[in-house]
């Protein structure tokens, strides 16, 4: 058979999963895929319909910019889709014949009261509309613009021979094998009977180097006042470069916005919606020209540690993002939407004063951030650049720093603010605790103050500089590096960060005030009792002797610390740790309206209406006994979330949860890899090399879908292997999000009798809360005999059908007019190993 005919004989033939998009031979085996029970794709009610994703704008190659109707939008416009009938028929699924009793009466009811009339948002555009102009690049004119492009456009794969030269060399290069180990694999007998381009480690490093490159490793001296230990080497790419790539990145097409935006819960325009930085005032409010684009640019650094066990080794590293990218984009650390932007030095200066030392660390950061920031960005925010957008349209930006992303003692250094002052406000120390927020301390009045300070002591004579400092809060630091970023204040875009400003200081101080109050043996005794339901962490040990937690940890304590103290603590000090919670839950919200911030504002005065109770019990403890203040940096902080909330949006999408997780990718594995010298060339090698193998990559894989390449090269392949179809569905492959299906919809659907040849009884049922889906087959098959003893039960009917697994929906907590995602419920059944049953914990006992 000819080549082109067979291809075309196995593309008929071909079926995929309606969630995951993985390519089958059959439909029988896309059934018996959806079907394991340990899949996280639906069965085929999921692709009934999909619930869509939240707001975002795209933008066409000539220029037209349309806002995605909202999920509310959606939501309440929903109705049953008339192929909701071609999608079961497809799949051939009629009636068992069972008859277990009609749930189905009540869904669409149910699905009713869930939608409901919800009003649909009004999205008032901001008046000055960004400008457009020809002649921009793309990704993949990027790609093909480079000195091998012509022996590139004959071989897709240059420098190497074909996909599979070019698939075993990229599994090589983002390996952490050793180059001794390459060399090993490449020797063996069976690898030399491949016809492949390389036969060393050299050599597939020196055809590494030849793949097209992203923004380029640069490294520079600083040369500070002061000797230090080590020369302070600073390894740095250009932002803008950087910034573009994040920019015209083909997989963040549909999820970039430029204009700003106000969202209204209705066309009456009273209740305002606040979500993404795009929709707070911050970014309606920046004076920029007309027809410019408004680019924010998010930053985060936080030192972390690199050597293992030994050497003491530190890392400083600074990311960069872009806030024009939607929130549930940037917060998928897989997604990698923060980018390494510089290595900052760590070094320890020879001086006599500890004091003073610090001093010039704090001042190197800043000297480090200037040198890196400055051309580029700074310039840019004064007076524009021009850069093209996924599509390949030019357009005219401006470059604010709108959000950095850092811990509470990297938010008084980037401020130039004393620890015992806050970096965002004018309060003090003795003024952490009051139950109301203080002036914002502006970019102007630390300046003046830095004025003054400079004009009263020479910023070279450390000791008296730092006495002048102290009187005006300040850290001792006379040239901060956001003095000459137009349109960026400390005061807006360093913003309350959720995990340290939230799950850091309730395990630092509540669970400390609990401790006190209950004795550590008694609190780890009541941990332990408790029934942990299904996916979340038991404490069968107790938690005062926890070591090193994370920030899972946190969650997991704070799901029980209000039930294990009670009845245990005085009501008005069970009452202020209920009003913490409370106030750091409602605080993690996607979306905010006026009713939403009044609740997080109720929550935190009700803890300070009560916190008297902590105090006057002795329950506040210091090193030397009982304190009876309030100066917790981070409890004042805590006044300030509702104000950036009306300025940046919601503040979980500025969490450093995501950045974390970046460390250990972008700093700590790269460190691992190399012989433990040098470390922070080796990090800037490896990532440079993980950097091109995944550009090349993502390339190669949509110039063939382009190219309508398969990938199928053995014509006599039998029918039943199954093909490698990535080549032609990349763009599905690569999809940054996932869609979501809409359980209360199917129900509505099954139970209005749209879908006439449904499996029955309907494997999907709601109550006015929560939709329950059962896999099409059942998990077990018993006689009425078998089920009655095991379970214990009185069943009427003739037969018996159970599932050991149950996906459950619900509404978000948060905003009940959207959806949370399904979940797997497990279950194991009584036995003579577990005579009650038990629950199973995915994560625990596996798949």
């Amino acid at each position: 058979m000819p080549k082109a005919k067979w291809k075309l004989c196995r593309s008929q033939k071909i079926s995929h999963c309606p969630d995951c998009g993985k390519r089958f031979a059959s439909e029988t085996r896309v059934l018996q895929h959806m079907n394991q029970p340990s899949n996280a794709c639906g069965s085929w009610t999921d692709h009934f319909s999909s619930y869509p994703r939240r707001n975002a704008s795209t933008t066409t190659r000539n220029g037209t910019e349309t806002h995605h109707p909202t999920e509310l939008q959606h939501q309440a416009g929903a109705n049953c889709n008339g192929d909701l009938e071609e999608d079961v028929a497809d799949y051939g699924l009629a009636s068992d014949g069972f008859g277990l009793g009609a749930v189905e009466d009540t869904a669409s009811h149910a699905v009713s009261e869930h939608q409901g009339c919800t009003p649909v948002p009004i999205i008032d555009s901001h008046p000055n509309m960004p400008s457009i102009y020809p002649g921009g690049t793309t990704f993949m004119d990027r790609f093909f613009d480079d000195q091998y492009v012509t022996l590139r456009r004959q071989n897709l794969y240059y420098p190497f021979a074909s996909a599979g030269d070019w698939q075993l060399a990229s599994w090589l290069l983002r390996s952490r094998l050793s180059m001794a180990a390459i060399d090993d694999f490449l020797s063996l007998q069976l690898v030399k009977q491949v016809p492949i381009s390389f036969r060393s480690a050299k050599e597939l490093c020196l055809r590494a180097e030849m793949l097209p490159s992203g923004p380029r490793w640069k490294s520079h001296t600083l040369l500070p006042q002061v000797p230090t230990k080590r020369k302070p080497i600073i390894y740095y790419r250009d932002p803008l470069e950087c910034l573009q790539s994040l920019l015209s990145h083909p997989l963040f097409t549909s999820h970039i916005s430029f204009i700003p935006r106000r969202v209204w819960s209705s066309s009456a325009r009273i209740v305002r919606i606040y979500e993404e930085w795009m929709s707070g005032n911050h970014a309606w409010s920046l004076q920029i020209p007309n027809g410019a684009t408004l680019l924010g640019v998010i930053l985060s650094s936080d030192k972390t540690n690199i050597s293992v066990m030994t050497g003491n080794r530190m890392a400083h590293p600074l990311l960069l993002s872009l806030a024009n990218i939607d929130a549930d984009i940037r917060s998928k650390g897989s997604l990698h939407g923060h980018v390494l932007l510089a290595l900052l030095p760590v070094v320890s200066f020879i001086h006599g004063k500890t004091r003073v030392r610090s001093l010039l660390s704090d001042r190197l950061v800043h000297e480090s951030l200037d040198f890196v920031l400055k051309p580029p960005l700074k310039v840019a925010a004064a007076v524009g650049v021009m850069m093209s957008d996924p599509v390949g349209n030019l357009r005219y930006c401006f470059t604010p720093l709108i959000a950095y992303i850092a811990d509470t003692p990297e938010q008084s250094l980037l401020a130039c603010i004393s620890p015992k002052a806050s970096p965002v406000s004018t309060a003090v120390y003795k003024e952490f605790g009051d139950p109301f927020p203080h002036p914002p301390r502006t970019a102007g009045r630390t300046l003046d103050d830095i004025e003054r300070v400079c004009i009263e002591a020479d910023p070279n004579d450390f000791e008296e500089f730092l006495k002048a400092a102290k009187r005006y809060s300040l850290s001792g630091v006379h040239k901060p590096f956001w003095r000459d970023w137009p349109l960026s204040d400390p005061s807006k875009f360093l913003t309350p960060e959720v995990l340290h400003h939230f799950h850091r200081i309730f395990w630092d101080h509540d669970l400390q005030w609990c401790s006190i109050v209950l004795g550590p043996a008694e609190i780890d005794y009541r941990f332990s009792l408790i029934q942990t339901p299904v996916g979340y962490r038991s404490f069968g040990e107790g938690v005062s002797k926890l070591k090193q937690v994370t920030g899972r940890d946190h969650h997991a304590v704070q799901r029980y610390i209000v039930g294990v103290i009670a009845g245990a603590v005085p009501p008005k000090f069970l009452l202020s740790i209920n009003a913490l919670l409370s106030f750091r839950y409602l605080a993690q919200m996607p979306r905010f309206d006026h009713d939403a911030l009044a609740r997080v504002e109720m929550a935190l005065k009700t803890f300070h209406d009560n916190k008297a109770a902590i105090i006057s019990s002795g329950r506040r403890q210091g090193s030397n006994g009982p304190l009876q203040h309030w100066e917790i940096p981070k409890l004042e902080l805590l006044q300030h979330v509702v104000s950036s909330i009306h300025n940046s949006g919601a503040v979980m999408q500025w969490t450093a949860d995501v950045t974390e997780h970046a460390h250990v990718t972008e700093i700590k594995q790269p460190a691992r890899t190399g012989n433990n010298q040098d470390y922070y060339a080796q990090i800037a090698r490896h990532l440079d090399r993980s950097e091109k193998c995944f550009r090349f990559n993502l390339a190669t894989r949509l110039a063939s879908a382009e190219q309508g390449e398969s990938g199928e090269d053995d014509e006599d392949q039998e029918d039943e292997h199954e093909p490698d179809f990535e080549a032609l569905h990349v763009t599905h492959y690569y999809t940054p999000s996932r869609t979501s299906v809409n359980y209360f919809e199917s129900a509505e659907a099954l139970a209005s009798g749209a879908v006439p040849n449904a499996v029955l009884p309907h494997r999907i049922f709601v109550t006015s809360t929560t939709a329950f889906r059962l896999a099409v087959k059942p998990s077990l098959h018993v006689t009425i005999d078998e089920a009655a003893e095991t379970f214990v039960l009185n069943p009427s009917a003739e037969k018996v059908q159970i599932w050991f697994k149950v996906r459950v929906q619900q509404p978000s907590y948060h905003d009940r007019s959207s959806l949370e995602s399904p979940q797997s419920l497990l279950a194991s059944p009584p036995s003579a190993y577990l005579p009650g049953g038990v629950k199973l914990d995915k994560e625990k006992w596996g798949e």
